[in-house]
Order: structure tokens, then C-alpha cells, then sequence
């Protein structure tokens, strides 16, 4: 009886080891994205993002993916011409959202699109802004309606305005009632948002041929609704079609972004920040030749 006994033991120690060669699917370990970095308005800041996170492996290994949990993510300031430590470290409760990190240098503002759960990249989104001098929250949640979720964002060149498309989503995850909204800093200095215009676009989707981007003097704002351009002026703020914009919609404004960053969480190489080129010029009347300027390619360079 011992035998058997032992024998089926053994039996179901190799069925359980044939079905799951590994425990991996029972321990959650620490990970994280790939860092990405970005310049601030002055060029002098480098802005390096960190979401990291818990991951395990599914206990289905057909499924091809990881379970994951607990984001948590990291934006370090560096201005490596005086050291190559981080200037600041500011901590988010969940995940970012990429390329949507911006530091105004002048008004020492600081801007992303955060997340509100474990599902990375959905539209349970937040706007967060701080102002760093202050160590302030800027309010900007407060101008969304009930149900609305943020899908861009993006500060004037001149750190005093910020742009946001809003919408609301279906079940379907098409955008319903879309509006750009103008945010511009109060004029007492209390880190407040104030709206200069909220308008309907006639549609919005998240594709190439849906996009904005600030004027060089941030005094105006084009618009991409696939082959019509609008644009809006501060002091004319009305959506209205024009028949004259810059070439460049990519980058959309004069500072943020630009891609991976190099794994070494201290960068010490002193770079020159890209966005030196930003510009309305040249400027086209054909929606089909708008392009995406890489910023090491700016056709002005």
C-alpha cells in the first residue's frame, strides 16, 4: 500500500510539473518599462520617465502575455550641466501615459496623462500638473465634465497655456462629443487654470490625421480633423477653417518628449535639446503634405 501510495504521489508531482514546468505564474516580480526622456522648454533640464510595476506569468501559458500589477511610475529631472543626479524626483500613484511628460523650464511647471488602474494605456486617465517652485498641484481635472477622459494634452512654447482634447468614450471605445479646451494661468499666481475657449470638433479619433500643435508664439492653435485644418486665436476664440499652416504637426509644441532613453538612470552625456528648430515655417495649404518632423530632421535645419 506504501508503495502505491508513494507511486501516486510521484505521478501527480510529474502531471503538475508537465503542465506547469514553472512556478513563475505564482510569484509576482518587480519590472519595469523602458525609460523615456524628454527636454525641457530652456533645453538645459533632460525629463526621464520610469513606470514600473509588478508582473507574473499567466497560469494559461497559451494566453502570450503577463499578469500585471501595482503601477507606480518615477519623472526625474537632471540638468547635467551641474550634475548627474537628478535636480528633483517626482513620484505618480499609477502608470503615464508616453510622450505626454512635459517641464516648462520658465514657469517650473511639470505636465502628464496618468493612469487610474493596473490597465495600462486605458482611458481611466487623469491630467496631472505640479508646479514645482510651489510644490503645488495645477488643478486641471476639475474643467472635465462627468464622463470625459482626456486623450492629449500639450503646454504653449511659452509654458502659459495648455491644450487638452476631451472626449467621451462608448462601449465601443469611439470618441463621442469631442472638445479642445484652452487652459491659460490666471493672472495671480495660485497655480490655477483658467478656460479660454471650450469647443466641439466635428470628430476625433486617435490616428495620424487627427492632431494639434501650438503656434511658435503660442498665440494660436491648429487643429487636424483628417483633411480639414482649424485653427484658434487667443484673441478670436472660435474654431475656423484655414487654408494656411506649418508643414510640421509633430512635435506639437516647442519642448517634451523625444523617445527611449538610455537605460543608465543618470545620465551624465550633455545633449542639446531638438526643439531648438521648432517653427510655423515653412507653411503649406495641402493637408496631405502635413507632415510628422522628426525633430533630428526638421526640414529648418
Amino acid at each position: 500500500m506504501k508503495n502505491k501510495s508513494l507511486l501516486k504521489q510521484i505521478h501527480n508531482s510529474l502531471y503538475i510539473l508537465l503542465l506547469f514546468p514553472s512556478c513563475s505564474f505564482l510569484i509576482w516580480k518587480d519590472s519595469s518599462l523602458t525609460l523615456e526622456r524628454g527636454f525641457s522648454s530652456s533645453g538645459k533640464e533632460i525629463v526621464q520617465t520610469e513606470v514600473l510595476y509588478q508582473e507574473k506569468d499567466s497560469w494559461n501559458p497559451l494566453s502570450g502575455t503577463t499578469l500585471k500589477r501595482n503601477y507606480r511610475s518615477i519623472i526625474r529631472l537632471f540638468r547635467p550641466e551641474e550634475s548627474s543626479n537628478p535636480i528633483g524626483q517626482i513620484p505618480f500613484s499609477s502608470w503615464i501615459l508616453p510622450g505626454t511628460v512635459y517641464f516648462h523650464s520658465g514657469t517650473k511647471s511639470l505636465y502628464w496623462i496618468g493612469g487610474k488602474d493596473d490597465q495600462y494605456g486605458s482611458f481611466a486617465r487623469i491630467p496631472s500638473a505640479l508646479n514645482l517652485d510651489e510644490k503645488k498641484e495645477i488643478l486641471i481635472s476639475t474643467h472635465l465634465k462627468p464622463g470625459q477622459v482626456v486623450l492629449q494634452l500639450v503646454p504653449s512654447p511659452d509654458g502659459n497655456s495648455l491644450i487638452l482634447i476631451l472626449a467621451v468614450t462608448d462601449e465601443d471605445l469611439e470618441f463621442l462629443q469631442p472638445e479642445i479646451v484652452w487652459l491659460r494661468r490666471a493672472p495671480e499666481a495660485n497655480s490655477s487654470l483658467q478656460i479660454v475657449s471650450r469647443i466641439s470638433l466635428p470628430e476625433w479619433k486617435e490616428t495620424p490625421l487627427h492632431r494639434i500643435r501650438w503656434s511658435q508664439k503660442s498665440d494660436r492653435i491648429y487643429i487636424q480633423v483628417f483633411e480639414s485644418i482649424f485653427s484658434i486665436q487667443k484673441d478670436k476664440p472660435t474654431l475656423q477653417r484655414t487654408n494656411e499652416f506649418p508643414l510640421c504637426f509633430s512635435p506639437p509644441t516647442s519642448f517634451g518628449s523625444v523617445g527611449i532613453s538610455p537605460s543608465d538612470q543618470n545620465p551624465t552625456k550633455i545633449e542639446t535639446s531638438p526643439f531648438s528648430t521648432f517653427s510655423d515655417l515653412p507653411k503649406i495649404q495641402n493637408p496631405r503634405k502635413i507632415r510628422d518632423c522628426n525633430v533630428q530632421s526638421h526640414p529648418n535645419r
